[in-house]
């Protein structure tokens, strides 16, 4: 836009902006410019004249099109005082033969140092219509060059000369690019606006229109200055050897972004001397970046081209570089030894192990590996070799073993050897985890038990056992998992904390192939509940198992006790026990008959058990049914149920199985009587001679429920009437036996006086024999001590060969 300052008024333009200026300190506020002409746009044809007009409160200026020269003859432009009592500033611009280059932008502006605080520029943009240019400028055979930046605006200037022309934007070679009023937009006064330019937009791009059956178009070119260097490479970075007298060829390739030039330039051992011949190329690629190369080549090599040869690559700011190292050998050679040592340790299970030594050789020998002297990949699928290494996938124990690596140079007639041997090692495994029924198991209060622990690992892992206690919880409330804030105690076959161990052995034996230690402990007598740990370790790691070691004093855990047979009447009394690490939450399921007399009393929480007591009181038949406890396992959370068929007897009156009968007993005899009776309740039994009770005392015997009576040595006063009464809560029954005593006293004084020498006999006899054992065995104490001795050694090593399973 050129700028037009009013002629031939600057003495009273200046004189009048300094009294404006002095003036607008009074708080006067001055307007902006005005046009005679509104609206955005005007439209004028070409050779028409254009006429507009400003007036403003201070001196103003006109701003033109870049096409429209001040010193154009046809532009003429007056000023003039206007306005009331003529204090405003007036300027007409008036355009002669108007042509469609004029279209633009003209306005008038106040100076910058004016201190209007609103609008300081008025302007309105003319189109010049003509039929034969549509375009403000036309590019037919000649590109403009639009420079363009990624993420930037962009705008293809393809003006036009009347706002109804209808303009497309087209990718040469390619399709149209159609306006979206996004990414590509269409402004009559700019040309095309793109607001974020990409590459995509990179390229000849061509603004087109028909008139009139007359096609136009202008074309732009739209570039971008890049430095991007994206990689320079030699020879694959790889060293390159080489023997006298051979040729050698370096290529640098360099890849760069579009738009983008490279110097490229070599540093080399022989550069003094220009050894080498270079030559470059590019490739200019559609879809991708350019490839730029420059290629090296020194005829003959001798020990003075050895050396770093550095491809330098610059573009503006931006510098790469890449080497590569030249080696020259007089003769071939191969060089083989250990990285570190010749007995490697690797885990099994790793994902992927490489076997490889130190190796220099030239040129690059045969390479086989052996494993125990046969090929290693004709063995196994997962055996790859790569180069000079030996790759072992997913490294499992048969990978053990000696294994060899052959380099071989046939037409030198070279050859090197080296073993190396592989151990594997594997992390501590027990078979128990693996084999054994998941949960806690019970173990009967009192009982001797034996917990084995079998490991498996390389190197042999060390089995140590511990032992940590449930701490005792006797609250009626509450039942938990067997826990303890105690540190675990370690034992020995001496320890006697908590259980006391018996004894703590180690065996070993090779099963399936494999040197498995068997750990095998002996707890003497159960008493405390808590958890047994094995751990085993070596240095790969270490594996444990607990075992949760419960004593019950319950058989299977859960069971129903009833504690005497139930009769109709009495009372009705049934614990459910269970053993109170491994259940909770004890609940009676009761039959529908159960009445109101019917109490359960809160659960009482022992050493082993907890109970839940049931009291049903005056029982009758219809109490007979299954009584079901249940207890929810807290290890799995699931309910158990546990049964009792219980069947209430009717009571029943005592009656006589059979009479007794009259006895006749000698003298220092027994004499037994029997009272077989039946009844519910069980009948109460009382014994009575000649009408007066018996009671039990020495030499006189009562069975069990008094239904016997056993009289030992009868004397004559024993004889007499003899009766039994049972009774119970329904009636009584009797029956009675007469017992006659025969012969004198004196054979029983004669009897007691026979059995009293024998025993003084006998005694006599055992006194004799002990003293002569006890003489004898000092006589032959020396004799047997060498014997003792051969039966503990014989015992050691028998305790020796048991170690081994």
């Amino acid at each position: 836009m050129l700028s037009w300052s009013l002629p031939g008024t600057v003495p009273g333009g200046l004189l009048g902006f300094c009294l404006l200026l002095a003036g607008s300190s009074s708080g006067f506020k001055w307007k902006g410019p005005k046009l005679n002409v509104t609206g955005a746009h005007q439209v004028i044809q070409e050779g028409d004249t254009l006429n507009i007009l400003c007036s403003g409160d201070v001196p103003h200026s006109w701003f033109l099109p870049e096409t429209l020269s001040r010193n154009d003859n046809r532009l003429n432009i007056m000023t003039y005082a206007c306005g009331r009592h003529n204090k405003q500033f007036c300027s007409s611009l008036i355009l002669n033969r108007a042509q469609a280059t004029d279209t633009g932008y003209y306005s008038c502006k106040y100076p910058s140092s004016s201190e209007v605080k609103k609008k300081t520029v008025s302007k309105i943009y003319v189109f010049v219509n003509d039929t034969q240019n549509p375009f403000i400028k036309l590019h037919t055979n000649i590109p403009e060059m639009i420079r363009t930046t990624d993420g930037e605006e962009l705008i293809i200037p393809c003006r036009v000369t009347a706002p109804d022309i209808h303009v497309k934007l087209r990718m040469i070679p390619g399709e149209n690019i159609v306006p979206d009023g996004k990414t590509v937009i269409w402004d009559n006064t700019k040309g095309f606006i793109i607001p974020k330019a990409t590459y995509t937009f990179i390229g000849l791009l061509s603004c087109e229109t028909t008139i009139d059956g007359h096609e136009y178009s202008t074309k732009y070119l739209t570039y971008r200055l890049n430095n991007e260097i994206i990689s320079v490479q030699v020879n694959d970075s790889k060293p390159v050897k080489l023997f006298k007298g051979q040729s050698l060829v370096l290529n640098c390739s360099i890849t760069a972004a579009w738009n983008t030039r490279v110097q490229i330039t070599w540093t080399y051992p022989g550069e003094a001397s220009k050894r080498a011949t270079i030559s470059r190329s590019i490739q200019q690629r559609k879809d991708e970046p350019n490839l730029f190369y420059s290629i090296l080549v020194v005829d003959k090599v001798h020990g003075i081209d050895k050396g770093q040869y550095i491809c330098n690559v610059k573009s503006g700011p931006s510098l790469k570089s890449d080497s590569v190292t030249v080696f020259i050998y007089d003769k071939a050679f191969i060089t083989l030894q250990h990285r570190q040592k010749n007995m490697l340790d690797v885990m099994s299970g790793k994902k992927s192990y490489r076997l490889s030594m130190k190796v220099k050789a030239f040129p690059t020998p045969e390479v086989v590996w052996l494993k125990d002297g046969l090929p290693a990949a004709e063995m196994c699928a997962r055996y790859k070799i790569k180069r000079f290494s030996l790759i072992i996938k997913h490294v499992a124990e048969e990978d053990a073993g000696n294994y060899t690596i052959m380099l071989s140079t046939r037409k030198w007639n070279l050859q090197k050897n080296l073993t190396i041997t592989l151990r594997i090692n594997v992390k501590p495994q027990i078979y128990e985890k693996v084999s054994s029924i998941p949960g806690p198991t019970l173990y009967q209060l009192g009982t001797k038990q034996i917990l084995t622990c079998i490991v498996y690992g390389i190197p042999q892992p060390v089995i140590k056992w511990t032992w940590q206690p449930c701490q005792q919880n006797h609250s009626r409330t509450r039942n938990d998992f067997c826990s303890s804030s105690e540190n675990p105690l370690v034992l020995t076959s001496e320890s006697t904390t908590g259980n006391r161990i018996q004894s703590i052995t180690q065996r070993t034996a090779l099963i399936e192939g494999k040197k498995k230690t068997a750990s095998i402990l002996v707890v003497a007598e159960s008493r405390t509940s808590g958890t047994y740990s094995c751990t085993a370790s070596n240095k790969l790691g270490k594996d444990k198992r607990d075992i949760s070691y419960f004593v019950t004093d319950i058989p299977n855990g859960l069971s129903i006790n009833l504690k005497k047979a139930p009769v109709e009447g009495q009372t009705l009394v049934l614990s459910c026990l269970a053993n109170k690490y491994l259940y909770k939450d004890l609940t009676w399921l009761l039959p529908r008959t159960a009445n109101n007399q019917t109490r359960i009393r809160k659960a009482i929480v022992k050493e082993y058990s907890t109970e839940l007591p049931l009291i049903i009181k005056n029982i009758s038949l219809e109490h007979s049914g299954t009584y079901v406890c249940r207890a929810t396992n807290i290890y799995t959370g699931k309910d158990v149920l546990q049964q009792k068929n219980v069947t209430i007897r009717a009571q029943e009156a005592p009656y006589l199985l059979r009479n007794a009968t009259d006895q006749v007993v000698n003298t220092s005899y027994s004499l037994s009587l029997q009272c077989s009776v039946q009844g519910v309740p069980e009948p109460q039994v009382s014994w009575y001679k000649n009408n007066k009770q018996i009671h039990q005392e020495p030499g006189i015997i009562l069975g069990p429920g008094n239904q016997s009576l056993l009289i030992e040595r009868v004397q004559e006063s024993d004889a007499g009437s003899y009766q039994c009464i049972a009774t119970n809560l329904k009636g009584m029954v009797t029956s009675s036996a007469y017992v006659t005593i025969q012969g004198t006293s004196e054979n029983s004084n004669l009897e007691l006086i026979t059995l009293t020498c024998t025993c003084l006999a006998a005694t006599l006899f055992w006194l004799l024999l002990t003293l002569f054992i006890r003489k004898l065995k000092r006589v032959k104490r020396k004799l047997s001590q060498t014997s003792i001795l051969e039966v503990i050694l014989a015992s050691f090593g028998n305790v020796s060969a048991e170690s081994h399973l």
